[in-house]
C-alpha cells in the first residue's frame, strides 16, 4: 500500500529540521568555543600588558617586575621604598568603586591629594576610580611608588644639573646600555683626542661608545658658589678680572718673606704685568694689598665672578 504523499512531506520536513538543528548546535558550539578562546586571549594580555588612556595621553603601564624608572607623561621617574606622597606615581593593581567587582591589572597614576579616604589620583584608573581606598571594605591595591627623578644629582662631592642638549666634555651622563648589557650608573665623559674617555671605567672599558652604548639623561657641573661681603659670586675656569673674587694662596712681601695659607679678596685693578690691587689685606700683611704672580710668585687658586641671577 502506498504512503499518503503529505507523510511523505511531513517526514522529509522533520528530517530537514533535523539536520539543520545539528548544523546550528553544531556551529553554536563552535562559536562558543571560540569566544572562550578569544576571553582567555584577552585576559592574557591584560595580565602581561595594556595602556591607559590618562590626561589625553596614553601611558604605558610597567611591566612586571617593578621597574626602577619609568616614564609618566614625559617625565621620568624613579622607585622609592617608601609610603607615597603627593606627587609621586603609584603602580595600581587593584581598584574597586562601591558598585563592583575589583578590577586589577597594572596602571601608573600620579598622586594629587592625600585624604582621609586615601589616595586620590590625576585620573580614573581600570574605568572604576580616582581614588584609592585606605579602607578594608575595598580592595584597592599599589605594588610600587615611584618619586620624580630629580633634577640636580651629586657624584663625587660636585652637583650636577640636567641639561637637555648633547653631552660635551666633563658632563655627567646616566648610562642604560654599554658593552651589550643593561646598566644603571652615571659617568663623567672626558676628552681624550677624539676618543670619548669615561672618568670611571665600566667592566674595566673606560671608553664610551656613541654607535653601541646607550645613555638617557646629560648633567653638567653646578659651578660652586661663595658669599663675599654679602654677594654672591660663582667659580670660573679664567684669569680674573676687575670685580672678581680670588682665593689667595701664597704672597711676598718683596724682602724673602711668604706668607701661606687661603683667604678670599676682590680685584679692584689688573695690570698687564699679571699684578692685581685687592681690597683688602690678606694673611694680616699690611703690606699685601696687591698680588704679583710674575714678580713675587704670589699664587691663588681659584676665581670667582658675580652672579647676575
Amino acid at each position: 500500500m502506498q504512503r499518503p504523499i503529505f507523510e511523505e512531506s511531513k517526514s522529509e520536513i522533520l528530517n530537514s529540521l533535523y539536520e539543520a538543528e545539528k548544523r546550528y548546535l553544531a556551529e553554536r558550539r563552535g562559536l562558543e568555543e571560540q569566544v572562550e578562546q578569544l576571553r582567555k586571549e584577552l585576559e592574557e594580555a591584560k595580565a602581561s600588558k595594556s595602556t591607559a588612556y590618562a590626561g589625553g595621553c596614553i601611558n604605558s603601564k610597567p611591566p612586571l617586575g617593578q621597574p626602577r624608572y619609568i616614564t609618566y607623561k614625559n617625565e621620568k621617574y624613579v622607585k622609592v621604598e617608601r609610603s607615597p606622597k603627593v606627587g609621586d606615581v603609584i603602580n595600581v593593581t587593584s581598584i574597586q568603586s562601591f558598585s563592583s567587582e575589583p578590577q586589577t591589572g597594572n596602571e601608573l597614576a600620579k598622586i594629587t591629594d592625600i585624604a582621609l579616604g586615601g589616595l586620590i589620583l590625576d585620573h580614573v584608573v581600570f574605568g572604576e576610580s580616582s581614588t584609592v581606598s585606605s579602607s578594608a571594605y575595598f580592595s584597592d591595591k599599589y605594588d610600587a611608588v615611584y618619586e620624580l627623578a630629580p633634577s640636580r644629582i651629586n657624584y663625587d662631592g660636585n652637583e650636577y644639573v640636567k641639561v637637555n642638549r648633547e653631552p660635551y666634555a666633563g658632563d655627567l651622563i646616566h648610562i642604560t646600555y654599554f658593552d651589550e648589557q643593561r646598566v644603571d650608573t652615571y659617568r663623567i665623559l672626558m676628552e681624550d683626542g677624539y676618543i670619548p674617555n669615561m672618568d670611571k671605567a665600566i667592566n674595566g672599558t673606560h671608553l664610551f661608545d656613541f654607535e653601541d652604548d646607550e645613555y638617557d639623561d646629560v648633567y653638567e657641573l653646578v659651578q660652586p658658589r661663595i658669599t663675599y661681603k654679602g654677594g654672591q659670586y660663582v667659580k670660573v675656569d679664567r684669569n680674573p678680572r676687575k670685580g672678581d673674587v680670588i682665593n689667595v694662596t701664597s704672597m711676598s712681601d718683596g724682602d724673602g718673606e711668604t706668607k701661606y695659607g687661603a683667604e678670599l679678596a676682590q680685584v679692584l685693578q689688573t695690570y698687564s704685568s699679571g699684578d692685581m690691587d685687592l681690597d683688602k689685606e690678606v694673611f694680616g700683611a699690611n703690606d699685601f694689598l696687591a698680588i704679583s704672580s710674575h714678580r713675587y710668585n704670589d699664587t691663588y687658586d681659584a676665581v670667582y665672578e658675580p652672579v647676575n641671577d
